[in-house]
């Protein structure tokens, strides 16, 4: 029928009234005989082609499904179909099925599922779902162990393998029986009046549905993190390789080379797109766990609150989903113990009895923005100035210079709490600067905005990926450096007239802002070789959340694609140095940290 609406022809070229009646009856749990009668010399085989549906399995394999089982059974482990079914009245299914999951983890590996995990999770589903398990403990202990579970009714199990061997014979199991065979494949008797129309119609008819199960099972495939990150590896050496060749035929004036380039350039720009997109995971995944946490942390500390959370669909790098869950955590446990008041103080200020806080998530051109907000009483600055000068961590001159922004960052320092007492949830100067180190580690930048009264808002600025990024290549004297475009504002020439002194540190200004610069020769300590011929000093503009600073190089190579390769542990301690990149011409150039620079 699909193939002859696709080549213009009419919808009704097959009779479907018979084999739709069946179907009826099958999904109603009546045998095929019950909604249609067949004559008397196929009487007796009735019963057996009625029966050849109902033995078979209740869910579909797909090819992978297939090669996974059998080759599991190929290693001596067992592959179980199992049919759990909740107690009628279950109010947290989505809980049931977590629980029944997590203990098929912990004894073997879920294969499929019907319905899919996330339709578990949102209890898309009536009272029974299926699953199938790859393990090599026995049948017996896996059924004790589901059946203990709270409200599971019954729990039934059938061994998978034979199930699929069932549905790759059918014919076999049918040959006894010459008048049962086009019945077990559900093709009418060939007595039936209706017989020469529906054998027309069987091979349109399969043909659509083999290609809906090959695409249903194609759907989504496991793939070992180590192999994206072997691929990610590769797609690296082939950016290299690519940019080595641009030189080559800039260098020789290749022209024919030059225009294969170009075309290449889309194919691996393409290339590295999709690779990127396979490691992307929903941040959501993080996200599901947080809501109990902060009720039942709500609950210990007496106060009320409304969490919104926002923008689970946001993708972000595999590698930096596995890293993010803490910061966020005490992100979180910071805006319920310091941020939000109790009701009753809520109340005297004429604010609601509820809080509000908030955990978001968006994109914002390469990176992935985190927010965690609060409408409680925000960070006065004054007292973070004074505890900071009772810890000892910075002076009072010191403290009377900062500004109230940069006084509220002193909360990131290490060993810095407000807490007046030690509980399990604060005090023990444990916290921020943790949450500051780790997201600086991933690339990122954290960074706080807050009003006395209004409330908070903590700022995680994520990469989308750790891999290849865009960067400006800079030289200070004859060594190479690469700083990430992302952190770049913008490039100026400036001579040593517009460098002022203020507070002993050299700055300038650029549209009326004041900035710090930062001379990378004296901060690497690169030795200097030969002195600039000219008065113009280079310098990058990078910004870090708010702040600004100017880095004075040498010199400006140029824009390029540059692959982060890790420094190693020996090398792990290195402040200003988040990686290498190797160049086209085989060099190797150093890629600045600007957050640690700043």
């Amino acid at each position: 029928m699909i193939e002859s609406v696709g080549s213009g022809g009419p919808e009704d070229v097959v009779d479907i009234t018979s084999f739709a009646s069946k179907l009826s009856a099958l999904a109603s749990g009546k045998s095929i005989s019950e909604a249609e009668p067949a004559p008397a010399p196929a009487a007796e085989a009735a019963p057996a082609a009625a029966a050849a549906p109902a033995a078979g399995p209740s869910i579909e394999y797909s090819d992978t499904d297939k090669d996974v089982i059998l080759e599991a059974a190929n290693g001596g482990m067992h592959a179980y179909h199992i049919k759990v079914t909740l107690a009628a009245g279950c109010v947290l299914k989505s809980a049931r099925t977590y629980m029944v999951m997590n203990s098929l983890d912990q004894v073997g590996e879920v294969v499929k599922s019907v319905p899919p995990a996330e339709d578990l999770e949102q209890e898309k589903f009536d009272q029974s779902f299926d699953v199938v398990v790859v393990t090599d403990s026995e049948m017996k202990p896996i059924e004790d162990t589901l059946l203990s579970i709270s409200e599971v009714d019954t729990v039934e199990m059938t061994d998978a393998v034979e199930e699929i061997k069932q549905l790759e014979a059918p014919a076999a199991a049918a040959a006894p029986a010459e008048a049962a065979a086009p019945a077990a494949s559900n093709v009418p008797a060939t007595t039936a009046p209706t017989a020469p129309v529906a054998k027309s119609a069987a091979p349109p008819a399969k043909k659509p549905a083999a290609d809906a199960k090959k695409l249903k099972g194609g759907q989504s495939v496991r793939v070992d993190i180590e192999k994206l990150d072997t691929l990610l590896n590769l797609m690296g050496e082939l950016v290299i390789n690519k940019v080595r060749l641009e030189q080559i035929g800039i260098t020789h004036r290749l022209t024919e080379l030059t225009e294969t380039l170009e075309q290449m350039d889309r194919v691996t720009t393409d290339l590295q797109t999709v690779v990127m997109k396979v490691r992307m995971v929903p941040v959501g995944q993080v996200f599901n766990r947080f809501p109990r946490m902060v009720r039942d942390l709500a609950k210990e500390l007496n106060k009320e609150l409304n969490l919104t959370v926002e923008g689970e669909e946001t993708e972000l790098d595999r590698t930096v989903i596995d890293e993010i869950g803490d910061p966020i955590m005490h992100l979180l446990r910071n805006s319920l113990d310091h941020g939000l008041e109790h009701p009753d103080e809520r109340e005297a200020k004429g604010k609601p009895r509820i809080g509000e806080v908030g955990l978001i998530a968006r994109h914002e051109g390469n990176n992935v923005v985190i927010m965690v907000t609060d409408d409680g009483k925000g960070i006065d600055a004054d007292v973070i100035r004074r505890k900071a000068v009772e810890k000892g961590m910075i002076s009072q001159e010191e403290a009377d210079s900062l500004d109230d922004a940069d006084a509220v960052r002193l909360i990131f320092l290490p060993g810095f709490s407000t807490a007046e007492q030690i509980t399990d949830v604060s005090g023990r100067g444990v916290g921020m600067d943790v949450v500051r180190s780790k997201i600086e580690t991933l690339g990122g930048h954290v960074d706080v905005e807050t009003k006395i009264d209004e409330g908070s808002v903590f700022k995680i600025k994520l990469p989308l990926t750790l891999a290849i990024i865009q960067a400006l290549l800079v030289k200070v004297q004859e060594e190479m450096y690469a700083i990430p475009l992302g952190s770049i504002d913008s490039t100026i020439n400036i001579t040593q007239e517009d460098i002022k002194t203020v507070r002993n540190k050299e700055v300038i200004v650029l549209r009326g802002q004041i900035i710090p610069i930062i001379r990378l020769g004296d901060v690497l300590n690169v030795p200097r070789v030969n002195e600039k011929d000219n008065d113009d000093i280079f310098v990058v503009v990078v910004h870090i959340g708010e702040r600004k600073a100017g880095i004075v190089v040498d010199n400006l190579i140029g824009q390029q694609e540059i692959v982060i390769k890790t420094l190693g542990k020996l090398l792990a301690g290195l402040k200003v140095i988040s990686g290498a990149t190797v160049l086209g011409d085989g060099r190797v150039a150093m890629i600045l940290d600007v957050s640690a620079l700043m």
